[in-house]
């Protein structure tokens, strides 16, 4: 059994792509003029918002625009919610005495006022968000942190993701991955052996 289980939170934990990308979608209209589509926007997810922004020509090295887009988010929050099954699963690896944790691309802010305000965030012993580290995910750094401070070597973890980032993260990091196919993409399943099709199956594993 894994010592360390660490979450994503998009599309892992949280139900969020519709929301974060009708954010995307009106921060580049109202800030930029650029009308794009809710399809032609499904790449950012899981991306960090300054390689988001770079896409369509814009320089946010400061994070204006990402900040603005953040702030968008919220006026969609009727279309987040937690997955099905990620309580009862957190119940129980709790239970067991798995540490839990969080490698997250959202900045610290995010995380406060979304996982918190979802009542998730008491299950989690470490989270690491963008603001933690000096090179996010797909860089293992992240996940190499987190192992650090829980004193977890890398081969007594997994992590669970939704996106190829995440993939590469956990495979530079030598830590075992699951990828929630509950809120992955399929083109994901080609790039990693583990495929977890609903929360309960990481007890299984």
């Amino acid at each position: 059994m894994h010592k360390l289980v660490i979450f994503d939170i998009d599309g892992t934990l949280l139900d969020t792509e519709v929301a974060v990308l009708k954010g995307l979608q009106k921060c580049l209209a109202i800030h930029h003029n650029i009308e794009v589509d809710l399809k032609d926007l499904t790449f950012a997810v899981g991306m960090a918002g300054d390689e988001v922004f770079s896409h369509f020509g814009v320089d946010d090295s400061k994070g204006i625009s990402y900040k603005k887009w953040i702030g968008y988010i919220d006026d969609f929050r009727n279309d987040i919610h937690i997955f099905d099954g990620i309580v009862p699963t957190l119940d129980k690896l709790q239970e067991e005495n798995v540490k839990l944790a969080i490698a997250t691309s959202k900045t610290r802010f995010e995380y406060d006022t979304t996982v918190e305000s979802f009542g998730l965030n008491h299950y989690f012993d470490y989270v690491v968000t963008i603001d933690d580290v000096k090179k996010p995910k797909p860089n293992p750094e992240p996940l190499l942190k987190i192992c650090s401070i829980a004193n977890v070597d890398v081969s007594d973890a997994l992590f669970l993701g939704d996106t190829e980032f995440d993939i590469k993260c956990a495979h530079d990091a030598h830590v075992d991955f699951g990828l929630a196919m509950w809120g992955a993409h399929e083109e994901c399943a080609k790039l990693c052996d583990n495929h977890f099709y609903k929360p309960w199956d990481v007890i299984d594993f």
